[in-house]
């Protein structure tokens, strides 16, 4: 038996049997259908909302709906849930349970995650200005070592490369 679609009355049922609900306990699983085939009935078979066809289906309303979105509404629309036969009672909280949902928000504000670091400007500004410094020295690093190891011309290369007039292989501003 389904929440949202309970089965069908039939003679061995009590005719007026209700059912209480108050907030939902779990969520609603509208991706369970992902990457699943369908097979759908021909073109034009089901062209309003009554009967199956593309979409979320209510078998207590015999309706199908295109989106989640007036899926979720029709689950809580007087339509379907007096379909269903489903009373909603809202229980009014005591002054106790106010007190206690206070004292618990009070403590979740004051009182970090465990974990978690407290949110602090100052010292997300401060290791930002470190993480920079520390790029900087690595690039400084990386252009100081790539100076060492390249290949110099040495010896009889230099006295060639003079003949030929050429001096370097940068940019011609200099």
């Amino acid at each position: 038996m389904d929440r949202y679609n309970p089965p069908r009355r039939n003679g061995n049922s009590k005719k007026n049997e209700v059912v209480i609900t108050g907030g939902r306990t779990q969520r609603i699983d509208f991706e369970k259908d992902v990457n699943k085939t369908t097979i759908l009935p021909p073109a034009g078979a089901s062209v309003g909302r009554r009967g199956r066809g593309a979409g979320w289906y209510c078998e207590a309303c015999n309706e199908t709906y295109k989106d989640s979105l007036s899926w979720l509404d029709h689950l809580n629309s007087t339509q379907h849930l007096r379909k269903t036969r489903t009373v909603i009672i809202e229980k009014r909280a005591t002054l106790e349970e106010v007190k206690e949902r206070m004292e618990y928000w009070r403590r979740q504000l004051l009182e970090p995650e465990k974990g978690s670091e407290e949110y602090s400007l100052k010292e997300r500004v401060e290791r930002y200005h470190q993480e920079l410094e520390a790029k900087k020295l690595r690039r400084k690093q990386k252009k100081v070592n790539k100076e060492k190891n390249s290949p110099r011309l040495v010896g009889e290369n230099t006295e060639l490369a003079a003949i030929m007039g050429i001096s370097s292989f940068g940019s011609t501003n200099l």
